[in-house]
């Protein structure tokens, strides 16, 4: 019977994934609005450089609302790259995932 710590999970996966792309590239500046485009491409479309991209920019944006103490805000981007890496992985939410994207922006507003 195989170890039960070596298998590997959706969630080990996701927490993989999220590491690779915090230091696997510098954070780079991004806008809400580059990051809005880059995840209906994702969501919708199903683009894996879309989501890619657009994990890459929901990480530049929660670290900027990490420096300005918006919390609330850097949780909801946080929310925003797993649903992206899930899509990457075939298990996205669907209609969930783009609503969201919408409250997501309501809840950076001014970001």
């Amino acid at each position: 019977m195989p170890d039960e710590r070596m298998r590997s999970g959706p969630v080990t996966v996701l927490i993989a994934l999220l590491l690779a792309g915090a230091w696997a590239r510098p954070a780079q500046a991004s806008s809400w609005s580059g990051l809005q485009a880059n995840a209906m491409r994702c969501l919708q479309g199903g683009q894996n450089s879309a989501c890619q991209t657009a994990i890459l920019q929901a990480e530049s944006l929660a670290r900027r609302a990490t420096a300005r103490n918006a919390f609330p805000c850097q949780t909801l981007l946080l929310g925003l790259q797993a649903d992206f890496i899930m899509q990457q992985l075939g298990d996205g939410r669907g209609a969930q995932a783009i609503d969201a994207v919408a409250a997501t922006g309501r809840g950076c507003a001014g970001l």
